[in-house]
């Protein structure tokens, strides 16, 4: 499911599927965020959710088929 979803945003810049990427990931997130300082959370967020963009658009998908 997540590979065909990741072959999805890739190859068809599908930003739906991209979303779903990012929602699988939520629960994770929330939980590391609570090991770090409330006050900095949100920026560390943001830059979470850029950095998976990225790695999303650039991960080599070539062997998951």
């Amino acid at each position: 499911m997540l590979a065909e979803l990741l072959v999805q945003a890739q190859q068809h810049h599908d930003q739906e599927a991209t979303l779903h990427i990012l929602e699988s990931f939520i629960p994770k997130i929330k939980a590391s965020l609570r090991q770090v300082p409330h006050d900095h959370r949100d920026d560390l967020r943001q830059e979470l959710y850029v950095k998976m963009i990225e790695v999303i658009q650039t991960f080599d998908s070539s062997e998951l088929k």
